[in-house]
């Protein structure tokens, strides 16, 4: 007796088992895709966060090195501020994390990922750095503010002249 014996083709996906994989797919999309973008408002609050640190980094310098405070000098046009000692503005004092100059500039370097973000405007006592005395304060009468912006929303950081204490606002 010869028995009949076959082979059947590659089995296919059901339209069933394809519209659920397809389902899971859209799911997993619209979960991600928020998640993923790095929008104008998310990259203003990380850079006026970031700001805000290295005050406040500034700051408790200024309180410990009474005899030569931190200024955090700004440079609006080119995007990037660092923290100086008062003796030297110019040169950048050294970042005891990364050991390399205290300078940020936004869009590159510890940075990068604020591409697109720019210092609009800085009101710091009439010039472009600001200082901090040995209890903390501001080396001026008046709040500093300083206002960030990208893709057309800003966001100001404002200093409290007596307490050196900094606050973020609102995107705008």
């Amino acid at each position: 007796m010869v028995s009949a014996h076959y082979t059947r083709g590659p089995r296919g996906f059901t339209l069933i088992e394809l519209l659920i994989v397809a389902t899971i797919v859209a799911i997993a999309a619209a979960l991600a895709v928020p998640m993923l973008k790095n929008t104008a408002a998310s990259k203003l609050q990380g850079a006026a966060s970031s700001l805000v640190a290295d005050l406040a980094f500034a700051k408790v310098e200024s309180i410990a090195h009474g005899d030569d405070p931190r200024l955090v000098v700004f440079d609006p046009p080119a995007d990037t501020y660092h923290i100086a000692a008062a003796s030297d503005p110019a040169t950048p004092i050294t970042n005891p994390i990364a050991a390399r100059p205290y300078s940020i500039t936004y869009g590159q370097g510890t940075a990068v990922s604020l591409i697109g973000v720019g210092i609009d405007s800085v009101s710091v006592g009439g010039d472009d750095q600001l200082g901090f005395g040995i209890y903390g304060g501001l080396d001026q009468p008046t709040a500093a503010t300083i206002t960030l912006g990208c893709d057309g929303q800003t966001v100001t950081v404002s200093v409290d002249p007596n307490t050196g204490e900094s606050t973020i606002g609102a995107i705008n």
